[in-house]
């Protein structure tokens, strides 16, 4: 009897033992799971901060864009708003009717310099004419302001 017990204690033991084997090896195996998951985690943190700082880099750049085109926008309307007021002045009707050789030149001169802003505004130089002008205005009355960006007065040294 004495003999079972002791065979009982030692397959216990053996029992615990093996059992402890088993729960340590597993505990390794779960914390490398969990140090894997860890460094995955880290680098997916690295990477959606990156990508945050690359997107705010973009907002600043777009809010930019926006400032520039609201700035050229304002710009236009004023010309519009400029354009809008010479044509207020006049009863062009009775001006023509009365002036018909006056008018006449008057259109053909603002066509010359409308098409000028049109060839201005897709990037052609400014010619000798236009350089050698005191003012912007003189330079061309329809868009000064497409001259006035490039434009030079003679120094008066």
């Amino acid at each position: 009897m004495f003999a079972m017990i002791r065979l009982a204690m030692i397959l216990i033991i053996i029992c615990t033992v093996a059992g402890g084997l088993w729960y340590i090896t597993n505990l390794k195996a779960d914390l490398a799971v969990s140090e894997l998951n860890n460094q995955k985690l880290e680098e997916a943190t690295k990477a959606q901060n990156e990508l945050i700082e690359q997107m705010q880099q973009d907002i600043a750049k777009i809010q930019e864009i926006n400032a520039n085109l609201q700035e050229q926008n304002e710009k236009q309307r004023k010309d519009v708003d400029a354009l809008a007021k010479k044509f207020d002045k006049r009863d062009f009707g009775t001006f023509v009717a009365n002036q018909s050789e006056k008018a006449e030149q008057l259109i053909n001169r603002g066509t010359k310099n409308v098409f000028r802003c049109l060839e201005l505004a897709s990037g052609a130089p400014l010619n000798e004419t236009e350089k050698k002008a005191k003012t912007p205005t003189e330079a061309n009355r329809e868009c000064p302001n497409l001259i006035d960006s490039d434009f030079s007065a003679p120094s008066t040294n």
